[in-house]
């Protein structure tokens, strides 16, 4: 079996998360991706660190000096930290590599604050991140007219930029990638209540990469490809085991649709319920429907499974198939009275703001919303979220509107076909923004500069009910109509008494 690893040189490594600003509480799910290099890292002989800036509300001046190499990974939202982080390496004149969704999806962004940006699965990246350091690679950064000049046909700028961007083949045999490494986990606050309403405490998990879905919104195929790799289950099962003797009782599974391969989940189930853990994971409707519907999902109920994530999207049928989401609004509802019926608490996500949303497809959400939850007699207690579109890079809609507005270039040079669908027609999508896409993190709430006099019970995990701002509009609706529509929807959930 291959095996990742093998370095000359023992070097002083720091592994860095930003502050998720966004986040009401920052400290609940740890960054699983950079625990997976940690322990690549390790076993390639390195002294490795790691850092939560949230933690103890860190500033990037605060980062322990001594390091020989600083590695930071993290996701758009957290794009201004991201930036903030790579100024203060600069400064210092410290190597410094930026890896992790954000990283895929802004890289000619990111190489104005990082020398190295990694793209894409970093188990075999950044092993030859830390070669080039080892070899003393300058430390460049390219300016504002040198990605320009990139774009534009300046060989010199293009190799200057290159220089710098590193990406690696996915890992084929997953089973090469050591556990991640959890000693640092018992500092989140993760907890999944059982059917008695006990809080139970857990951490996550991965079991397989990749997603062969097609959601327009989503950046998921851009990161790990639409092909769905395994993990080997005796690989899983030291995982589970390790997570136990750690003294967690439950796991929350990060994989696109863990449900997807039912003989594989039913010989998984046996596993966690050997372990006795209680377990929640994300799962689509279409999936559950077809695989056997309700007795499915009482067969995970049975081995433990106690919430499931649904990304529901919108009331309107229109809307689903506009972003190629694949499902119904029956399925949907159907897939919810399954859960309700068998013991299984949903959260249903759903998205204002997607290509082509008009006043009536809003009505329709809102009339899924009344029927099915905040009117309906439900003996589970359910939740329910809400979110303003924000477009990001790496999705097919970001590509198609980009096309739209002639600035389609950069967009095919950066982004392959890992997330698209060749050969079909996106010049259609009803949707414009006027925001820099490289600054779309600006538009994510921020707790630290909250109002003064509002109240913790005021705010959820993604804002305060006002604060989240769309920043998108349609051919029937303008920004501040769509956010108010949101805000609505809101406020009806939350006098209902379901849980955000």
């Amino acid at each position: 079996m291959a095996v990742l690893g093998g370095v000359t040189k023992r070097m002083r490594l720091c592994l860095i998360f930003p502050k998720s600003t966004f986040l009401e509480d920052p400290m609940v799910f740890p960054p699983l991706g950079l625990w997976w290099l940690w322990s690549v890292l390790e076993r390639a002989g390195h002294e490795v660190s790691f850092i939560d800036m949230s933690e103890h509300n860190l500033k990037p001046k605060d980062i322990p000096r001594g390091f020989d190499a600083y590695l930071v990974s993290g996701t758009s939202p957290q794009g201004r930290e991201i930036r903030k982080l790579g100024l203060e390496f600069r400064r210092r004149g410290v190597p410094a590599v930026l890896g992790g969704p954000h990283a895929t999806n802004y890289p000619r962004n990111s190489r104005k604050y990082y020398p190295l940006v990694v793209r894409r699965e970093g188990e075999q990246a950044v092993l030859k991140a830390i070669s080039h350091i080892e070899r003393g690679m300058p430390l460049e950064f390219l300016s504002d007219e040198d990605l320009a000049g990139s774009r534009n046909g300046d060989r010199e700028a293009a190799e200057r930029y290159q220089q710098g961007i590193i990406e690696e083949p996915f890992v084929a045999d997953l089973g090469s990638v050591p556990i991640p490494n959890r000693s640092y986990a018992d500092h989140y606050r993760y907890y999944l209540a059982d059917e008695n309403g006990e809080k139970r405490r857990g951490t996550t998990m991965f079991t397989s990469r990749g997603c062969p879905k097609r959601c327009d919104f989503c950046d998921s195929p851009n990161l790990w490809s639409r092909v769905v790799r395994n993990t080997p289950m005796p690989k899983l099962v030291d995982e589970l085991r390790q997570i136990r003797e750690l003294g967690f009782d439950a796991v929350q599974f990060y994989d696109d649709i863990l449900p997807i391969n039912p003989r594989r989940v039913r010989e998984l189930c046996g596993h966690l319920q050997a372990f006795g853990l209680i377990w929640r994971c994300f799962c689509r409707v279409d999936i559950i429907s077809k695989h056997g519907g309700k007795e499915y999902l009482k067969f995970m109920h049975d081995h433990g499974l106690r919430e499931v994530l649904i990304g529901a999207e919108s009331g309107s049928q229109k809307i689903l198939d506009n972003i190629h989401k694949e499902t119904t609004v029956e399925q949907n509802a159907t897939v919810l009275e399954w859960c309700d019926e068998v013991g299984i608490r949903c959260k249903l996500s759903f998205i204002i703001g997607l290509p082509g949303e008009t006043y009536e497809t809003l009505e329709e959400t809102k009339s899924f919303l009344r029927r099915h939850l905040i009117r309906a007699n439900r003996r589970i207690h359910h939740k329910v979220d809400l979110c303003s579109y924000i477009p990001m890079a790496g999705t097919p809609i970001y590509k198609a509107v980009m096309r739209q507005r002639g600035d389609g270039a950069d967009v095919d040079e950066e982004f392959d076909s890992y997330g698209y669908h060749p050969g079909e027609n996106f010049s259609d999508f009803d949707l414009q923004w006027n925001v820099d896409a490289a600054l779309m993190d600006n538009f994510f709430y921020e707790p630290e500069v909250m109002d003064e006099g509002v109240q913790p019970d005021e705010v959820f995990y993604k804002g305060r009910m006002g604060a989240v701002r769309a920043i998108v509009s349609t051919s029937s609706l303008g920004r501040e109509e769509l956010q108010r529509a949101r805000d609505e929807m809101e406020a009806e959930v939350r006098a209902a008494g379901i849980s955000y």
